[in-house]
């Protein structure tokens, strides 16, 4: 009978052992959602060092906090692809996690075909139970952004270089035009939209004719295109610190913090190796908050689909901002920005997001 009483004991215990393994996973100690996420990226791809490589880095890191698997991200090289790509990741996967307003048309067709699977969509609206919205107040990003290059400016003179004129692209220049005059209503602003994200060497030649007018401050929300933007200013960078010490042509960022993309090396007046980086600061897009948000609900059965369901993130909700660390941001100036940032949060400063919506464009040398 003891052997008996033993034998049992130690069956209980081994199982007692195995279902709590089996409720661990990931390394935040949850229990695993066993989720397959796929990404599908537009045609910035997924290390645009934008948009779409923060949604492929904030699904990995989801991913591995909870237990689930990161599919390989799947990139659109045309507009063709769209639902073929689409439809290839719903194949594979649980969750498909789209960034991109141009998805916006294709994506109904494969929601309905591929009913029990769950897709996660920013930048646009598809009322589809199965798809969750998220859209961003990027004007507040861009305002703060503006505010910044208007600070910092030596010149008087900023530019924005878009990319394709679509609507999250025109809130963030829109809200950068308002956000500089609010800082200095004298500026003046170069404004060109590209109509491309992912020429670099556009963005670089559009930079440059900004530069030579006289613009010390550009902000390129134009993913790919951008990176051109960037290596404009690295190269004058390097020449202003030899001449000067000090670096005279800045960028600022977008979607994601892109202090280390504008990172370069060079020798200033005196002969010393020296390395800066060009990023002033950053309008961003905390896309990490949107996907977390998303998939924590899917995980934990509280989806909710539709039109009717669909976030809007904000600077109320960490949604966008500006990075709270850049060392080419005067503490002065950083703490006039964040001030700025308090009076949208309170709504004691209210702003537009359109173009036409534009109150005063007095000394705004293109078409918003």
């Amino acid at each position: 009978m003891k052997k008996l009483f033993s034998f049992v004991a130690v069956v209980l215990s081994t199982a007692l052992i195995l279902v709590g393994c089996s409720s661990k996973s990931g390394s935040n100690g949850s229990s695993s959602s066993g989720l397959k996420v796929a990404v599908v990226t537009d045609e910035g791809g997924a290390k645009d060092k934008s948009f779409n490589q923060s949604n492929v880095e904030a699904v990995e890191a989801w991913t591995k906090a909870n237990g689930g698997t990161a599919q390989q991200p799947i990139e659109t090289k045309s507009q063709d692809k769209i639902v073929p790509n689409l439809e290839t990741a719903a194949k594979v996967s649980d969750v498909v996690s789209i960034a991109g307003f141009y998805f916006e048309n294709s994506l109904p067709e494969v929601a309905d075909k591929y009913s029990d699977k769950k897709f996660i969509l920013l930048d646009g609206v598809v009322d589809k139970e199965n798809v969750v919205s998220t859209t961003f107040q990027e004007h507040e990003a861009g305002y703060l952004a503006g505010y910044a290059a208007a600070l910092q400016s030596k010149t008087g003179k900023i530019g924005f270089v878009g990319g394709a004129k679509i609507p999250a692209v025109v809130k963030f220049g829109v809200g950068y035009i308002q956000g500089a005059k609010a800082a200095n209503p004298d500026i003046q602003i170069f404004y060109q939209y590209s109509g491309s994200f992912t020429d670099s060497n556009k963005g670089k030649t559009l930079a440059a004719t900004m530069y030579d007018e006289g613009a010390d401050v550009i902000f390129a929300a134009a993913g790919g295109t951008g990176t051109g933007v960037i290596k404009e200013a690295q190269e004058r960078a390097i020449n202003d610190l030899k001449d000067s010490g000090e670096v005279k042509h800045w960028v600022v960022g977008v979607d994601k913090d892109q202090y280390e993309d504008g990172v370069f090396k060079a020798k200033d007046k005196d002969g010393k190796d020296v390395e800066k980086s060009v990023i002033l600061t950053s309008a961003v897009k905390n896309i990490n908050v949107a996907v977390t948000k998303a998939l924590d609900s899917i995980k934990n059965g509280t989806f909710k689909g539709g039109k009717a369901n669909a976030v809007v993130l904000s600077i109320k909700d960490n949604g966008v901002g500006v990075p709270e660390k850049n060392p080419n941001l005067t503490d002065e100036i950083y703490k006039k920005v964040i001030a700025a940032g308090e009076e949208l949060k309170s709504g004691a400063v209210k702003i537009v997001e359109t173009g036409e919506e534009l109150p005063n464009k007095d000394n705004l040398k293109g078409e918003a």
